[in-house]
């Protein structure tokens, strides 16, 4: 069945039945939640419903932060939200269903990470934990790893593609964390300067690892976190480009797009080298949300701001603009491996300094 048709009648249907939002407790549709588009971001379908044993709620009022795909099943995907927990849909975004784990469906939610061996194995970062599930999410280890340190939190979580035994974290103490036993035990691999603000394991070479940081750039490891290198100073002709937001690539790992302050820098050569990407607005101007690189093509990009998703199938040399669909920024993106067009978009309030 074609992916529009099933997602729009499925929602036609259950929005008859009446609908509660997440978030706020408004039966009112906002723009909040999660939205679709299936060519490439001209158009946008809001995908809110969430099935329950007493009716319909919504995503419609939720803010969303991140996504995660099954890599052996892309019709499987998981939303991580501020304060209502995490998402997931078995149905292209179609519906949505929450586990039972309480600490799984509250709080704030920094990454979803699933394994490349076992569909129904997969883990959530919190601020203050890491929790696994082996069963589809039935059931939660809720302590594969609890933060002990004082007013320190999670902050970012990577797990090994070749070998999903071995899952990487950073927290806001600076310190890059490692298992390779599946949680089992833990050792501190590396300690930053700064914050954690993301990891990234190279589609490549699974030994690559990428540590971005609040403040001190990018460092990168060769050999699984044996050595690292600094990147700060060869990449100080790019201003700001210290504050690291966020990596994402395509599938082989050709191209990677490091998100910064400065704007987007691309790689070619599993980030030994890095170059600046021509923006729509100049570089520094616009805050850049949330990047995606299609799986199949690393030539198309897609970056969210607070008002646009823009879009380049030339690698960064072009873009076309779309307005989004929601008041709110476009802070999570994630393009569909079998189509580049097909896109998710989280969308969440962001707080005025």
């Amino acid at each position: 069945m074609n992916k529009l048709f099933r997602f729009g009648a499925a929602f036609a249907a259950l929005t008859l039945t009446g609908a509660g939002c997440f978030g706020g407790g408004s039966t009112a549709v906002t723009s909040g939640g999660i939205w679709q588009s299936v060519d490439a971001t001209k158009s946008w379908e809001q995908s809110a419903v969430v099935p329950t044993a007493t009716g319909t709620s919504s995503l419609a009022n939720v803010d969303v932060t991140a996504f995660a795909i099954d890599p052996q099943d892309s019709s499987v995907i998981y939303a991580g939200t501020v304060a209502n927990g995490m998402f997931y849909s078995l149905d292209d975004g179609a519906s949505w269903q929450r586990p039972e784990e309480a600490l799984a469906n509250a709080g704030a939610i920094v990454a979803i990470a699933v394994s490349s061996k076992d569909v129904c194995t997969y883990f959530v970062a919190k601020e203050d934990r890491v929790m696994k599930t082996d069963d589809c999410g039935r059931t939660f280890d809720t302590g594969v790893y609890v933060e002990s340190q004082a007013k320190t939190t999670v902050s970012a979580m990577a797990l090994d593609w070749y070998d999903p035994k071995i899952i990487w974290i950073g927290n806001s103490a600076g310190d890059v964390i490692r298992s390779v036993d599946g949680g089992g035990s833990w050792s501190t691999i590396t300690r930053t300067d700064s914050s954690v603000t993301a990891l990234a394991i190279s589609g490549a070479d699974s030994r690559i690892v990428f540590v971005g940081t609040k403040t001190t750039g990018l460092q990168r490891t060769e050999d699984s976190g044996a050595t690292w290198v600094s990147l700060e100073k060869t990449l100080k002709d790019y201003k700001s480009s210290d504050r690291v937001y966020g990596f994402a690539q395509n599938k082989d790992g050709s191209t990677i797009v490091m998100n910064t302050q400065y704007g987007l820098l691309v790689s070619k050569d599993t980030g030994a080298t890095w170059s600046g990407v021509s923006l729509i607005s100049a570089s520094g101007e616009v805050r850049i949300y949330s990047v995606a690189v299609a799986p199949d093509n690393g030539d198309v990009i897609y970056y969210g701001t607070d008002s646009t998703v823009n879009r380049s199938t030339s690698g960064g040399s072009a873009w076309t603009t779309s307005e989004l669909p929601s008041t709110r920024a476009a802070t999570a993106l994630l393009v569909d491996p079998a189509d580049n067009t097909h896109v998710y978009l989280g969308s969440a309030t962001i707080a005025k300094k």
